[in-house]
Order: structure tokens, then sequence, then C-alpha cells
């Protein structure tokens, strides 16, 4: 299947999740291939400017006694709820902040918008400034998502909606803000639980099987862009822990490095075809009795432990 003309320093993508995380990553290896411009959006305030309390401290430990300080001063008990609750703009904004010089510093240009993702009616009020300053949006990267994992049993209705609403109805919103009919690209971050599920993740999984269908549907309708739906499998880093990275070897779980599973983002969407709509990187997200290909033997550990330049050929497939 033929796709439209690739990425130039003229294609602005938006993309929803992509100021922090492993999306990040993904967004940065583009801009340095590319120089194009980005529009980040994410629910989170943004402020350039710290509070004066901050200081300029980097030292995370020593942020949390200026914490404790600047709520002594305010006539506050310093609860670790209130200094997490007073610290986590502070994290966040920079956290931002780099995401936006990483990008800047390859010859992109990049603006922060803080907007709820799921906010349908809203969205095309909170890019217009975005898309006045750098042109029409010529690609989407939805990598927002959030996680609420517990037994089916279990989740209220308050979990299903938070996991459902971010993944589907995020992407209602950013498909509805611009002219479909000029998308030339179209990225979405699904995942592994979608296509084999995973204990604890129905609501994840659901919705992101919705993504895949999506996917494919769009590109039906708009054949001249460019679709994948990326089906990914836990990444070395963001929400893997190495407490977690731990359980995923023992389990003979693949975990995607972080270098090698960006520069497969930006080669499938740079792809001179668009043959792979739905790409698998990963395998299953359960115990599957260790069968060497799936990650565990020698070479996928050091891999998985030192890095690697691209992701193992036996890991990433279309379906």
């Amino acid at each position: 299947m033929q796709a439209r003309k690739s990425t130039t320093q003229d294609s602005v993508f938006r993309g929803s999740g992509v100021a922090k995380g492993v999306t990040t990553k993904c967004v940065e290896k583009c801009a340095a291939r590319y120089q194009c411009k980005f529009i980040l959006l994410g629910r989170s305030g943004f402020d350039s400017e710290e509070p004066q309390w901050v200081n300029d401290c980097l030292d995370e430990a020593e942020l949390k006694k200026l914490a404790m300080q600047e709520l002594i001063a305010q006539g506050e008990k310093p609860t670790p709820v209130k200094v997490n609750k007073l610290l986590r703009p502070v994290l966040s904004a920079r956290e931002i902040s780099q995401a936006i010089t990483a990008i800047e510093a390859t010859g992109s240009k990049a603006l922060y918008v803080s907007a709820d993702v799921t906010d349908v009616d809203a969205m095309p009020g909170k890019l217009a400034s975005a898309i006045a300053t750098f042109g029409p949006i010529t690609g989407i990267v939805h990598g927002a998502g959030v996680l609420a994992d517990k037994y089916i049993e279990q989740k209220t209705v308050e979990d299903f909606d938070a996991v459902y609403s971010t993944k589907v109805q995020g992407l209602t919103a950013l498909l509805n803000a611009v002219d479909v009919d000029k998308l030339t690209h179209l990225a979405l971050f699904s995942s592994a639980a979608g296509y084999y599920g995973n204990e604890g993740q129905a609501d994840y999984s659901v919705a992101n099987e919705i993504l895949n269908k999506t996917a494919l549907s769009f590109k039906q309708q708009h054949p001249a862009c460019h679709v994948v739906s990326f089906n990914w499998g836990p990444w070395d880093g963001g929400m893997v822990t190495p407490e977690l990275k731990k359980m995923f070897m023992a389990k003979n779980v693949y975990v995607i490095p972080l270098d090698a599973g960006s520069e497969l983002f930006v080669n499938e969407l740079s792809s001179a075809t668009n043959d792979r709509l739905q790409i698998m990187v990963g395998n299953d997200m359960r115990a599957d009795g260790g069968d060497p290909s799936n990650g565990t033997d020698a070479a996928s550990k050091d891999a998985a432990n030192n890095g690697s330049s691209a992701v193992k050929k036996s890991m990433a497939h279309s379906l």
C-alpha cells in the first residue's frame, strides 16, 4: 500500500503523551532525522518559570527539603502528600522543558499545549494558537495512556473510563481537530496487551485493540495517509521499573531498548511503502514457558541490559 510523501521540514506533528516518557524518545528521534515541527499535547500545566522557593535546586532530596520549608512558611504541616503535591508541577514542568529542549536541539521546533486529550469539544480551541504559529497539522502521534491494573471484578466504572477514554476518546478528539484529508501520517501507540491480553488489563486491552481496528479503518478511508499502529511490549524505561524489568525477564517477556524502539518507530514512519499497518513489537506479556526466542538467551539479556541498536528481528513483525 502506497502512502503520501515522507516527512519534511514543513511537516507538523501533533502528539499526545509525547512530552514525557518513552514516547518522547520516539519524537526526539523523529526530530533529529527530519528537523520538522511538533505540537506537544499534555494534561499537565506548564510554566517555564519555576517558583522562587525552588531556588534552581536540581537535587531531588534537597528539593523535598525546600518544599517542606515552603509549606512551613505557609503555615502548613509538611505531610508527604502535601510535599508531593507541591513538587509534582515542578518536576512535570522540568520534564516538559527537557523534551522541548531536546527536540529544539536537533533543529526542529516545538510548542507545548496543555489540554485534556479526551475533551473533544475543547481540542480545536486549544490547538488554534499552535496551528497559527506552525501551520496545518500533517501528522498525529497518539501516545497518551493511563493504567488502572486490577482484576476485572475489582475495577470500577471510573477505572475503565479513565483508561478507555484516554486511548479511544483521545484519538477521536485528535482526529476531529484536524482536516483528516490532509494528514500524511497517523501513528498510534497501541500495546501487545491489546493483541494478547494481559492480567489485570481488560480495559487497557480493549482500548488498544480499538486503536488497532481504527488504524485499519482509517487506512481504508484515507489510503494516501501513512498509518501504523504500534503494538508495543514493555519498554526499558518509563513505567518499567528495575523490579518490573526483572519480572519480565523471568517470564521471558522481551523488554524493548529505548534507542532500538525509537529507531524502529522512525523507520516505520519513513518507510516508502505502508504495508505494515499493525506491528507487534515484543511478545506475549504472560509467562510462556521459556522459549529462548522470546528474549531470554544470552544475547537478548545483554541487549536488554546494555541497550541495542535494533529491535530483535523475531520481536518485530506485522499482524
